[in-house]
């Protein structure tokens, strides 16, 4: 029997090869740079199809990668079995215990707006049309993360499907090994089906972005870094040096443009989160600020990043301070002066909340990073991929003497050494998570 054949003996309804109505949505994914292309594709439509694909494959030996929501996969899939979660993408709000229950099929865009109903925020990244399970998967960090945290701190609950264990609830009182393995393992732990998170008391903030010319981008950038360190926990920010497309959907003083783009997230009062954009405003004129009151239910509009599928090439490194030395480094290799192909090269600020477990401990790798380097390359399908790739490195390797060991998984990329995704966990962390996936995953079924 083959193993189309075994999936619907098995009672899955809906099992998929290339050619098929439905593969290619079902396989498609945010980056168009990763091919995924399997032989098989199992899309579940309930929990109990997720379970009755690992079985099967559990029992016929067969590895399976899971093809999730939002930004889909990261690493190339060709061949083999894929088990599409999209059709499990309901949410449920409980306002009395200020939770939310959600599919695996959920991006954030999803959760958001079921939460702001109720006057309640989803601890969601700064792009939240990414999926909900993968994210918080690998610990994640949004707009608020000073003040909050890494979202992964505010998960409840997991239902997970395990080679070794079928469907299994995961909380705190429950498989607590597994608990802290999948709150920013990553992965080969299970197929999660659905999480239950907490939501947090946030209805609004004051938020948005400045946006200051190429010519003043070096010393706001300066200006910044002095600036946001003094920062209270109530305040998120980042700086990205950013070469625009020429886009319609853009404001005539961005379209086309480099600028310096300073995000702020903060849940001080009006007046107070103003005044502490003081230095940046005397440093330089915005030509576009954005920064006011806003409901927590368009917090993506802080970071605006793009939601358009593209070929992704990109690359991070963790640091603990950005002295003159590192932000000279930064402006020689991906300054808004240089011939470069890169579209984006952003400072994320950290600290704060994020530099401690919430309540219960977890897998979170980096938890000592203050700063956040992301580099990336521009989506031009033109461009050649060992030129993006380059272009990339050359700011990577450029500030490499301040890069702490350890990264942040959910943003390792393409132009990463290969060492690097394994570098988000230290070695008493890659050691626990090993023994883990072994106990959970003996025949190691499941595919990063």
């Amino acid at each position: 029997m083959n193993v189309i054949d075994a999936f619907r003996r098995a009672g899955i309804s809906v099992v998929l090869a290339p050619g098929d109505d439905g593969y290619q949505d079902a396989v498609a994914g945010f980056d168009l740079a990763v091919d995924v292309a399997p032989a098989v594709v199992v899309h579940a439509q309930t929990p109990a199809d997720v379970a009755s694909a690992v079985r099967v494959a559990a029992d016929q030996g067969t590895p399976f990668a899971v093809l999730g929501s939002g930004h889909g996969r990261l690493r190339p899939l060709h061949g083999g079995t894929a088990i599409s979660m999209h059709a499990l993408d309901t949410v449920e709000v409980d306002v009395a215990e200020r939770t939310a229950r959600i599919g695996a099929g959920c991006s954030w865009t999803t959760v958001v707006a079921a939460a702001a109903a109720h006057g309640l925020a989803a601890p969601c990244g700064s792009a939240p049309g990414v999926g909900v399970t993968g994210y918080l998967l690998g610990g994640g960090i949004g707009p608020l993360a000073r003040s909050f945290g890494f979202s992964s701190d505010h998960v409840r609950s997991f239902e997970v499907v395990t080679p070794a264990d079928g469907p299994t609830t995961v909380s705190r009182d429950a498989h607590p090994d597994l608990f802290w393995a999948l709150r920013g393992g990553k992965v080969g732990l299970g197929v999660v089906t659905s999480v239950t998170v907490e939501l947090l008391p946030v209805s609004e903030l004051v938020g948005g972005g400045l946006y200051f010319s190429a010519d003043a981008a070096a010393d706001v950038m300066a200006v910044y870094l002095g600036w946001a360190d003094g920062l209270p926990n109530s305040t998120t920010t980042s700086i990205a040096l950013l070469r625009l497309p020429d886009s319609s959907a853009l404001p005539p003083a961005l379209s086309g443009k480099h600028v310096a783009h300073v995000r702020f997230a903060s849940l001080d009062s009006a007046d107070a989160a103003q005044a502490q954009l003081a230095p940046l405003r005397a440093a330089a004129t915005p030509v576009v600020d954005t920064v006011g009151t806003m409901p927590y239910a368009t917090v993506g509009s802080i970071h605006s990043d793009p939601t358009a599928p593209m070929p992704v090439t990109s690359g991070t490194a963790s640091l603990a301070t950005v002295d003159d030395a590192t932000l000279a480094a930064i402006l020689t290799a991906g300054g808004l002066d240089v011939d470069t192909p890169l579209s984006a090269v952003e400072i994320r600020t950290l600290g704060g909340a994020t530099l401690s477990a919430g309540a219960e401990p977890d897998a979170v790798g980096g938890r000592g990073t203050q700063h956040l380097l992301n580099v990336y390359a521009a989506p031009v399908p033109s461009l050649a991929d060992d030129v993006r790739l380059s272009a990339v490195g050359s700011v990577l390797d450029a500030t490499a003497g301040a890069h702490l060991p350890t990264t942040l998984v959910n943003f390792v990329g393409r132009a990463n050494t290969p060492g690097a995704f394994d570098a988000s966990w230290n070695d008493d962390q890659r050691r626990r998570l090993d023994d883990i996936r072994r106990a959970h995953d003996p025949g190691g079924l499941l595919l990063p």
